[in-house]
This record gives C-alpha cells, sequence and structure tokens, in this order.
C-alpha cells in the first residue's frame, strides 16, 4: 500500500468524493470500501457516518431482534439495548456531524430509549449541525445534550402546532449546547408569550452569528443583547413595540443583513432610530398591511439614520398581503424615493407596496444617478404600476446608460406615441451583462407601437451566449387582459425573428387562464412558450 494511504486525511478526502449527491452509489461504496482493509474502515465509517437524514439508520446497525419498522417507516426498539448493543450505537453517533431533518425516524418510546443511556458521556458527542422539522414525537430527541452543536434549525410544519414544545429542548439547549452559532427558528405561527420565552433564553448564548426567527418577537433586552455580539453578522425578527431607554443607542457593530417583519411599518421605523448598523450592506422589510406615505417616509428617514456610512448595497420593502376591499389609492412617486438617494453603493432594490407609481424618464434618471452600482431594480413588481405611463423606451436606454450593470428590471413601459425605432446595440454603446431580465409588468401596448418595440427589444438584447428573458405579467386590467398579451408577445416574437440565434431569447407569462389564453390555438407559438407558462417570481 502507498504510503500516502497510511495518512486519514488524505483518505477522509478521496472517500468525500464517494458522498456527492451525483453519485448514486454512494451508500454502497462507503461500506465496501470500510470492509476493504483496516486501514480504510475508520475514515471510511467516519464519512459514512458524518450526515444523516434520520437517525433511523442507528436502529437498522442492531441486530434485527432489536428493532422493527412500523407502517410510515418509523423504528422502534423491540427490547431493551443490551451492552453490546449500547456499544455498537456508540461506535457510530460519535461520528455523526449531521442530521439534516429529524422526522419522526424513531418512535417517542426509542428517543426516550436514547435519551438514558448507561453512561453519563452525551450520546451525540460530536453533533455540530441539527436541521428539525418540529412535530411533538421528536420533542424528546430534541433534549439530548448535543456539547458539540453549532447550527440548529426547527421548522414547525404543523400549522396547529404549539411552539411550547420547544420549551423543554430551548432549555436543555442553553444549558448543554452553550457555542450554538447558527439559529434557525420557523414557528408556524406567531405566539407573543413564546416570543418572551424565546427572548429570555437567547440571551444565554454570547457567540451567535445568525439569528432567523421571522415572526418571533424579539424584546428590547434580546435585541440589546444581540447587539452586544461582534460576531453577530445575520439577523431576521420582528421587532416589538417597545423601545430602547431614550439615552441608549444599540449599535450592531458587526450585522451585515437585517431582515425585520411586522404587521405594519411603524414598530421598524421605530426601532431603526435607536439602533445603529455601521457594517450593514443588506437591509429587508416585510409588512402585512399596506403602509400609508407618512409611515414610508418615516421608515426610510429611520434607516437613513441607522445606516451609519450608507454602506447598504441592498434594499428591500414588500407588503406581503392584499387589502382587503377598497383602498383609497396612494402614488408612489421621486420625492417618496428621494431619501434613497443617499445609499450611494445600492445595488438591488426591490420595492413592492400596494400603491400607484408615478414615475418618469427625468424621475427615475435621477434616481439612478445616484445609483451608478445598481444591479437590479425592481419597482412594484407584485402590484404593477397601475397608471398608463412609466419610463419611455428612450428612457430605458438612458438608464442603462447611465447603471452599466443593470441586468434586472421590473418597470412599466410608456410606449404611448412609440412608432420608430432605428438605433442598433453598437450604436447605442450598451455592453449588457452574462443574462439579462426584464418585467413590463402591467403595461400597455397600442397595436401601432409593436413594430418600434421589438426593434428596441433586438437592440437591447444581450450577445449570444446570454439570457434575455422578458416577461408580461398578468396585472393588466380585466377587458384588456389578453389583447396587450398578444401583443407583447407579438414584439417579442419579431425581436427574436431579427436576433435569429443571436441571443438565447425567452418570453414569459403569469396567471393566464386557459381560456384567457391567445397562444392555446396556435400550436407553434404555444410549443415555444413551453415551460415559460409556468414561470415563477424569481
Amino acid at each position: 500500500m502507498h504510503p500516502a494511504l497510511q495518512t486519514q486525511e488524505i483518505l477522509w478526502n478521496i472517500f468525500g468524493h464517494c458522498c456527492l449527491p451525483s453519485r448514486a452509489s454512494a451508500t454502497s461504496d462507503l461500506p465496501a470500501l470500510a470492509r476493504t482493509c483496516r486501514t480504510f474502515k475508520e475514515p471510511a465509517l467516519d464519512v459514512l457516518w458524518e450526515e444523516l437524514f434520520d437517525p433511523s439508520p442507528l436502529a437498522q446497525c442492531l441486530p434485527e431482534a432489536s428493532y422493527y419498522s412500523q407502517a410510515d417507516n418509523c423504528y422502534s426498539f423491540s427490547r431493551s439495548l443490551t451492552q453490546i448493543e449500547w456499544g455498537i450505537l456508540r461506535s457510530y453517533t460519535y461520528r455523526i456531524r449531521s442530521i439534516l431533518d429529524e422526522k419522526d425516524a424513531l418512535d417517542w418510546e426509542s428517543v426516550m430509549t436514547l435519551l438514558n443511556p448507561p453512561t453519563t458521556e452525551p450520546f451525540f458527542p460530536n453533533l455540530r449541525h441539527l436541521n428539525t422539522t418540529q412535530s411533538t414525537g421528536i420533542k424528546h430527541f430534541l433534549c439530548m445534550p448535543f456539547p458539540s452543536l453549532i447550527s440548529l434549525s426547527v421548522d414547525f410544519i404543523d400549522e396547529d402546532q404549539d411552539p411550547f414544545v420547544l420549551q423543554g429542548p430551548l432549555e436543555s439547549f442553553s444549558k448543554f449546547s452553550p457555542n450554538i452559532k447558527k439559529l434557525f427558528i420557523y414557528p408556524s405561527r406567531f405566539d407573543i408569550t413564546f416570543s418572551e420565552f424565546f427572548s429570555s433564553y437567547i440571551r444565554q448564548w454570547q457567540d451567535l452569528q445568525t439569528v432567523d426567527c421571522p415572526i418571533i418577537r424579539l424584546d428590547v433586552d434580546a435585541l440589546a443583547h444581540l447587539s452586544r455580539m461582534p460576531t453577530l453578522t445575520r439577523l431576521r425578527c420582528t421587532p416589538c413595540g417597545a423601545l430602547p431607554a431614550s439615552d441608549t443607542l444599540l449599535v450592531f457593530s458587526s450585522l451585515h443583513y437585517l431582515k425585520l417583519s411586522s404587521p405594519v411599518l411603524e414598530p421598524i421605523s421605530l426601532l431603526l432610530s435607536r439602533i445603529r448598523l455601521p457594517a450593514m450592506t443588506e437591509y429587508d422589510t416585510s409588512v402585512s398591511c399596506r403602509p400609508c406615505k407618512e409611515d414610508v417616509s418615516s421608515f426610510l428617514v429611520s434607516l437613513q439614520t441607522s445606516v451609519i456610512g450608507h454602506n447598504i448595497q441592498e434594499l428591500g420593502l414588500d407588503q406581503v398581503w392584499d387589502s382587503d376591499g377598497e383602498v383609497v389609492p396612494l402614488v408612489l412617486g421621486l420625492e417618496d424615493l428621494q431619501p434613497c438617494t443617499s445609499f450611494s453603493n445600492l445595488r438591488r432594490i426591490n420595492l413592492n407596496l400596494e400603491w400607484n407609481v408615478d414615475l418618469t424618464d427625468s424621475d427615475l434618471l435621477a434616481l439612478a444617478s445616484a445609483w451608478p452600482h445598481l444591479e437590479l431594480l425592481y419597482i412594484n413588481k407584485g402590484y404593477g404600476w397601475k397608471t398608463p405611463g412609466g419610463i419611455t423606451p428612450n428612457g430605458l436606454v438612458q438608464l442603462l446608460q447611465t447603471c452599466r450593470s443593470l441586468h434586472q428590471i421590473a418597470l412599466a413601459i410608456d410606449t404611448r406615441g412609440f412608432t420608430e425605432f432605428r438605433e442598433s446595440r453598437a450604436s447605442l454603446g450598451l455592453t449588457p451583462p452574462h443574462s439579462f431580465g426584464m418585467d413590463v409588468l402591467d403595461s400597455l401596448i397600442e397595436a401601432e407601437s409593436v413594430p418600434a418595440i421589438a426593434a428596441f427589444l433586438a437592440a437591447i438584447a444581450p450577445s449570444s451566449v446570454s439570457n434575455f428573458s422578458f416577461r408580461a405579467y398578468d396585472c393588466f386590467p380585466t377587458p384588456t387582459r389578453i389583447e396587450h398579451k398578444a401583443r407583447w408577445f407579438d414584439a417579442y416574437r419579431r425581436a427574436k425573428d431579427v436576433l435569429g440565434h443571436q441571443s438565447q431569447f425567452s418570453f414569459g407569462y403569469l396567471g393566464l387562464e386557459s381560456e384567457d389564453n391567445p397562444f392555446t390555438s396556435d400550436s407553434e407559438e404555444s410549443s415555444e412558450l413551453g415551460d415559460e407558462n409556468q414561470l415563477s417570481d424569481v
């Protein structure tokens, strides 16, 4: 045997390639390697047991008389385990580093057996990553001591699941897993009492790097504790209504990513006014209710105050639920977005509110001049603009010339009076990136504008190895949606004819029912669209 194969680190590296997802034979390769010789046995078993999808293989490694399988692939111990069987289990559990999905693979009685091994040593001494879909049957498993755990993810899959089933596990984790660095907790519903309980226990950890609990309301003390962690870089939570003391500012010195969720925008604005984010590069907000103009203004001003140095590169504000009944129309204009111009390093901006939008060429160019590094610009991608205007094709050309890296756009296009376009890509001086996405939302298009729009699309299409995805969405006014979608598709088809094979140019549309589909009668056009009919928001 070559001397290099006597080095376990080399064998670990080689055997690790047997576990690649693309290797269907991995489950048979590693046991075969472990049986090859004594030199291969330990590193092959280490790699084989390093990552489990669930603990059921532990039962299956025992003699057949000691376990049985139930109808739902849940395993049970059929009797008390002997000392030899405990030894077999322990010879494998110390190798396990990750359990990716602790579903109900063992019944609760078997889990209780594992909770009481005939020794005081932890049963999973080296487990570092635990990802579980929470159900009542496995709450006992989570109460095991995991002294090496650094990443914990719990996802409640049952909407009726009481989040307080986590009370015992959280107490256990805070005591036996002091080195957790990444915490992902996803209850199925908001519970104020559980939020208070969770806020108290999160203060037991000192070196958190990621806290992701989108519908858990962290109280002021929990936020203050997190702000003192130089290791914390990512945080997602719901802020509480209370604020730090009037003379206290919470400084998150290393936080790069922050997403705050709330039914309304006001608590988020209040919190932002009392925290400082000197390292922030990505910020996102989601609200359930439509904010008013005063709320949006206060939010953006507070964000300006909190993001010291204006290093923010990604900004999102998303309304996730439609309003019930009729609402008084609100209009998003240049004055509403003016505070964002202070963020000169913005690369991605995504605003999605149940407002109408009134932004002209000059408005968008004024904003773009403040964001020279812009790569993505989405304005009301989910709600549309609901106005006849938008950016004109010529204005869009100027926008692309101003922001040379811009390659993802969701804007309404104003095609009124646009009947001629004679420019080429070379004459425009555009150097589009590898891929380019353009969503025209609820833009209207008149029949006489179709040839000019086709020429425009062909002129701004990227190079031959690129993909130009172009989409029209189903938020047109109902009486005209079929007609305008057909015109946009006609413009796309003409542009594709001009380009020939020069560009991978694709068209997509959303939400069009079969009886409304203007292309179902034309087999060639329908097949050309293919699966693009089923595109969803990116």
